[in-house]
């Protein structure tokens, strides 16, 4: 009789970020994180106030975030969907992306349908 395989263990994302600054490390817990910009090679942790200069590629970091909590909305921007307050239709299928502290990111078409049903989740 054969056996069932074993089922593969739930991927484990980041829980926090090592931010490495001049004369310290910073450990960020990601839930803490409101929105990531790429900048070439490296990314962008917006915080409330000042961000974090990470050196790594928003799609190597995108894979290492929980799809339920960070989804991306602009080829160069991932967004905390527990920042998210509003979305307010532009043009052309696009939008805007508002979070708690009035921050307004653009949400592009071709990324629309992947916030969507996340939203309606919550």
């Amino acid at each position: 009789m054969k056996t069932l395989p074993e089922p593969s263990p739930a991927p484990r994302y980041l829980e926090r970020l090592v931010i490495r600054e001049v004369g310290r490390v910073t450990l960020l817990p990601v839930e803490d994180v409101d929105w990531i910009s790429a900048e070439d090679n490296y990314v962008q942790v917006h915080v409330g106030g000042p961000g974090h200069l990470l050196r790594q590629p928003l799609r190597e970091l995108e894979a290492r975030l929980g799809p339920e909590r960070f989804v991306r909305i602009h080829r160069s921007t991932l967004v905390n969907l527990q920042r998210v307050q509003e979305l307010r239709p532009l043009l052309h299928g696009e939008y805007q992306v508002i979070l708690r502290d009035r921050t307004t990111l653009k949400l592009s078409r071709g990324y629309r349908e992947r916030l969507g049903p996340l939203l309606a989740q919550g």
